[in-house]
Parts: structure tokens; sequence; C-alpha cells
């Protein structure tokens, strides 16, 4: 027997210990004494009840155990009087392993057996509680050192870009106000890409974080030691260049302009963007805050020039900037206050005098100011994404007033001036196609201006979005032809039937043969590829009769018609180029 015991004690004995929890470890214990034992029932027992049963329903066991689980006899219904063992183990009441036989109850070896088994059973369970809590505390360990290094790598990022590595915003006006700090002048060039979200709009938001990346590359290159970059979001950059003046600023923002106008190689093709910076310079007590902010209002500066400009701050452009910000605030109001009005140019067909179609003027009607012109407030329009909503309010009461009209007459069209932000809202389309289904208004009625600069910041974008506008039926016109420096190859591309010739070409009262010669180029390439043309500008008999006798289809300028309002078009439509108001 103690040759057998032993085999089967150092069985128990591994198989009790290789769980790693108590609940396992118990459940193998119990199979294994009844197993071993051959007992028809067996139990684990601690202070709350039986924690494992083997061989009777829990809720039975624990009603027909004698108090103190004593060995003796175990009456259970279906099983009769059974012989119960038990053996307690643990230096407190831990717990107790019992088992229950039928027939002969357990020789002296048996209980032997039995006690060892609880003896086992107890230690397997004070070593996994003493890995557990080791486990734990390891688990502890490691879970504090993981939130330390992401609390170490979250600083990091808020001071260095991921994307760049070049320091972030907080990072640069750190340094920046040790600098200034320091003594001496400090000059801060706050730099914004153009061109930027086309890019990132036709190739993806990979190939704009890849452009971005060699932008920052590119950056760090004219710098060499003499400067710190950093990214201050989106497509914002600015550099740091210490004991600098402004005159020293200068020859570097050049520098960094020339670097950003080569063609970067993205997505597998040449891809053009640019830049417009803005300087600023402070000593010693300038709040560092206010000088990045300064340059960022040259940089606005600059943007507003066009692209590829660098502008130095001036105390006065804060005024300028609040205006703007005033401005904006009141342009919002005005839309929702129905304060915008259209009037209405007439195209005069310059063979016949006759006008055929209105182009539809947006003006702000500006409390005890009067009527607001185009300049004075599109451009913000553009810039804070309010021309979406403008030009959408345009749409349809232009739409809806050109249906009214053309109820008496019916051969009447109508052009509508589209933003950049409008072709590429994804929004638009449905938009015009709504409208004129809800106005009444033919499709083929209709006809989209788009200035030729917008067209060709992203040809490739602008023909994908012009292909839908096609689709519904209505026509495209090219404004301002000629200030956009249009590629040829893309204007035959491009789904358009109509060319708008820009005024400067016919400035002079009297166009020279020089000026003759470039609109007659203009009117030949219309004619080839099939398109309108209409010139705009017409503002003495001269200019009228020799656009004329070049070939021009259309007119528009006050010789011909100033803009009329609503009320007077009847008029200029029944009388060609007669006396009515506003002629």
């Amino acid at each position: 027997m103690n040759h057998w015991s032993t085999y089967q004690l150092t069985e128990f004995f591994a198989a009790v210990c290789e769980p790693r929890d108590e609940q396992a470890a118990i459940t193998v214990a119990v199979e294994r004494a009844a197993e071993v034992l051959e007992a028809e029932v067996a139990a684990m027992l601690s202070g709350d009840g039986a924690e494992v049963v083997r061989g009777v329903d829990r809720d039975l066991l624990e009603g027909a155990l004698p108090d103190g689980a004593s060995p003796g006899v175990l009456a259970l219904p279906g099983l009769g009087e059974l012989h119960l063992s038990v053996a307690r183990f643990g230096s407190e009441p831990r717990g107790t392993l019992l088992v229950a036989r039928a027939g002969e109850p357990l020789a002296p070896e048996e209980r032997q057996l039995l006690q060892a088994m609880g003896q086992t059973l107890g230690l397997a369970l004070h070593n996994i509680a003493l890995l557990t809590a080791e486990r734990r505390l390891r688990e502890e360990r490691e879970r504090e050192a993981a939130e330390r290094l992401a609390l170490v790598e979250s600083l990091r990022e808020a001071r260095h870009d991921s994307l760049t590595g070049l320091p972030t915003r907080v990072l640069f006006l750190e340094i920046l106000g040790e600098k200034l700090d320091g003594g001496g002048p400090v000059s801060v060039l706050f730099i914004d890409l153009d061109r930027f979200k086309a890019v990132n709009d036709s190739l993806g938001h990979r190939a704009g974080d890849d452009l971005l990346g060699h932008v920052a590359g590119r950056i760090r290159d004219c710098l060499g030691s003499a400067g710190t970059g950093a990214r201050l979001g989106g497509d914002e950059f600015a550099v740091l260049l210490g004991g600098s003046t402004t005159e020293n600023a200068v020859p570097v923002a050049w520098r960094i302009i020339e670097a950003l106008r080569r063609p970067f190689r993205i997505a597998g093709r040449d891809v053009f963007i640019g830049a417009s910076i803005g300087i600023a310079t402070g000593t010693a007590g300038t709040d560092p805050g206010d000088l990045l902010g300064n340059a960022d209002v040259a940089m606005y500066r600059a943007k507003k020039d066009g692209p590829g400009k660098v502008i130095l701050f001036e105390p006065r452009m804060h005024a300028e900037a609040l205006a703007r910000l005033t401005l904006g605030g009141e342009l919002r109001r005005a839309l929702e206050l129905d304060e915008f009005r259209l009037l209405y140019q007439p195209l005069i067909r310059l063979e016949t005098g006759a006008a055929t179609g209105v182009e539809a003027l947006v003006r702000w009607s500006r409390p005890g100011r009067g009527y607001v012109p185009p300049a004075g407030f599109l451009p913000l329009a553009e810039e804070n994404g309010l021309i979406t909503d403008i030009g959408r309010w345009v749409l349809r009461a232009a739409g809806e007033q050109a249906a009214r009209w053309r109820r008496t007459i019916p051969e009447m069209t109508l052009n509508v001036n589209v933003s950049g932000r409008q072709l590429t809202d994804p929004r638009f389309t449905g938009d015009v196609e709504r409208t004129l289904a809800e106005c009444g208004l033919p499709a083929a009625a209709v006809t989209l201006e788009l200035t030729e600069s917008v067209l060709m910041s992203d040809p490739r974008t602008a023909i994908a979005c012009l292909g839908d506008l096609r689709d519904l039926g209505v026509g495209l016109a090219v404004d301002d032809f000629g200030t956009g420096y249009s590629s040829l190859s893309y204007l035959q591309r491009l789904p358009v039937d109509e060319l708008k010739i820009d005024r400067t070409f016919i400035s002079r009262a009297e166009p020279t043969v020089a000026d003759l010669a470039v609109i007659r180029t203009v009117v030949e390439l219309a004619r080839t590829l099939k398109l309108r043309t209409v010139v705009e500008g017409v503002e003495t008999e001269e200019q009228h009769r020799a656009m004329r006798e070049l070939g021009c289809d259309y007119g528009q300028g006050y010789h011909l018609c100033r803009p009329l309002e609503p009320e007077n078009i009847p008029a200029a439509f029944a009388n060609p180029l007669a006396t009515y108001p506003g002629a």
C-alpha cells in the first residue's frame, strides 16, 4: 500500500500543482481523490460552503452533511448510506477535502492518503495564491510602466510633431520665450502653404501627409543651424531666427519660398505648391504668443496679396485684422437677416444688340451703408467658408427669379457665379439639381461660371467636378479668361461651353492693335473648340464695334447695359440697346 500510495500521491501532487488558478486546482484534487479512493462522492468544502462537488448535486450534499462535516455515515437520496471521510488542511481552517463511498469505509492507509492529498492541495493553493499575488504585482508594475511610457510619449507628442519630427507650437513658444529672454532681436516667420488643400483633396490624406514631411525637410535644409523650424498644425509652419533682424529674416523667407516652389514627387507624380510668409521681429519683453500672432497677421496679408509673397508685420495690420473679424460676424448675420440682394446684368448678343440672358450679381445691402460691392465681402466669405451658404442662396434666389421671367421671355438664360469652395463641395451638384427641379428651371437655361484661376489650381479635380455638373445638362463657363495662365491641353479637356474674356484685354477706351490681336486669338481658339465667347468690360462704342467685328458672340459692360434691379430686366429684353433705366 505504501508504494502504491506514494505513487498515487506523486501523481496527485503533479496534477494539482499544474493549474495556475485555485478553482482549477481544487477541481483536479476532487476528481483525483474520488478516482484513487473509488468514492461515489467527493468535494472540497470551505467556510462559504462546497466549492467543487463530484457525484452529487451541490445543494443535496450541503443539506445532508452533518455539522462540522465529521467522519461517519452520510445518507444521500439515491445513493443510500455512504461512509464519509474528511481531511482538513491549512494553518487556519482553510478547507476540507472529503470523500464518501459505499461498501467498506476507508482503511487506515487510505485515510492517510486522503490526509496527504488534503495537505498537498493546501500547499498547492498556498503556492497558487503566492504566484497569483506576484503575477498581479508584476502586471500592476507593467501597467504603471506602460502608463508612464504613454505619458512620456504624449508629452513628447505635445512637443514634437509625429509627422514631421519638428517642434510643435507648444515647444516652439517655449524656445521663442527663451530666445527673447536672452536679449537681442528675434524674428519669426509664419509659413502657410498654398494649394495644399487641392493636393489633399485630389490625392488623399496619405499623400498630403507625405507632402508635409517633404516640406519640413526643405525648411530644415533652408535653415541649417541658423534657426528652428516648427509645425504649428495643418499646413502651417513657423521658423525662429535668433539674433536676427527683419532685414536678415527676409532672405531666409525668400529662400524657403523658392525651395517650396520646386516640384515634390508625391504618389508617383510631380506636385506643385507654394507658400506665403509673414515676418515679425521682437526683442526682450515681447510676449512669444504676441510675436507669433503678429507673424500670423502678416502672413494673412501675404496670402491676400497672392501666392508666393513675403510680408513684414506692421502695427496697423492688427486694426485691419480686427475689422476683418468684425466684418465676418456681420456677414454671417447678413445671411440670417436676408440682407443680400441680386442685381442682373444682361448678356448682349453683339451682332443684334439684343439681350439673351442675365448674369446674377450678388450685393450686400448693409444697413445704413447701401450696397456693398462683391469685392468688399466675397473674398472674406471665401476665406471663412460662408461663400458656400451665400452661393446656395444666390443659386436659389436667381433660379426662382429666372423661372418667373421665362414665363414671358421663354428664351432667357441665367448665368450664376460659382466659387472654388462650392465646386469642391460634395453637396454642390445635388444642390444644383434640387434647385432646378424645385424652381422648374430647365438645366439648359442655366450656365455656371467658374474663374479660370479656380479651374487651373487643380484641373484634374475640376474636370471631375465639372463632369458631374455637365451630366445635369447645365452650361459651364470659364470666367475671367486670360488671367489664370490656362494650359491649352486642359482647356481642351474641360467640359465647358463658354469663355468669358477678361475686361483687362479691352481696358483702353480704344483697343490697340496688340489688344485686338490677343482677343482675335482667343476668339479663334474658342471657335476651334466650339465655345461661345463673351467679352467683359465693354465701356465705349469703339470697344463695342471692335468686339463685334472680331466675331465675339456676346458682350457685357456699362456701355451695353449696367447691372439692373430685377424690375428693370423686362425692359432690357424688350428694347435692344435702347434707352431704359440703367442703360
